[in-house]
């Protein structure tokens, strides 16, 4: 069963729902098979969803917690999508994936960290296999987070307080 952590308010952003083992499972197979990635590492891990499907893993468990002021919750791993997935930046470096990515040049990561869409002839690599939703985003060997592929175009999803004013960086 699904046990709810919240606030006192009911109706706070911030209540948890601390997800079952079979639902984590079914989350790192899903995952694992995208990427072609063992990530039973994951299976030591709490995983709960907050009221919009935001995913934060945790590596002690709430029971024993006093939620009453806790506004984020462990790390950001990701969000649900309806049935899909998409890992977060933090989420996104716990796979080491072998397919199913994006390898960025200089010039294209320049536009992803700055947040503009990216298109496929701007990319040095990709891999899309499985119908994958989500791609991991790699330059330099470091995994950025996720984006999608719709209509041959690249949209990232680097949220507005993470990503770069490029006439300040470059």
């Amino acid at each position: 069963m699904t046990k709810n952590i919240s606030k006192k308010n009911e109706d706070n952003f911030f209540r948890f729902t601390k997800l079952k083992t079979s639902e984590v499972k079914d989350l790192i197979k899903k995952l694992s098979y995208f990427y072609d990635d063992n990530l039973d590492q994951l299976l030591n891990y709490n995983f709960y969803k907050n009221k919009i499907d935001k995913v934060y893993i945790f590596n002690g468990n709430l029971d024993e917690i006093d939620v009453s002021s806790v506004n984020f919750l462990g790390l950001y791993f990701g969000t649900f999508h309806e049935e899909r997935f998409r890992l977060s930046i933090e989420g996104s470096k716990f796979v080491k994936p072998k397919k199913n990515f994006i390898k960025l040049n200089e010039k294209s990561f320049q536009s992803y960290i700055t947040a503009e869409n990216l298109f496929e002839e701007e990319i040095e690599e990709i891999s899309i296999e499985d119908n994958c939703p989500f791609l991991i985003v790699i330059y330099e060997n470091e995994n950025l987070g996720s984006v999608s592929i719709k209509e041959k175009n690249i949209l990232t999803y680097m949220p507005k307080s993470r990503k770069l004013d490029f006439n300040k960086v470059f």
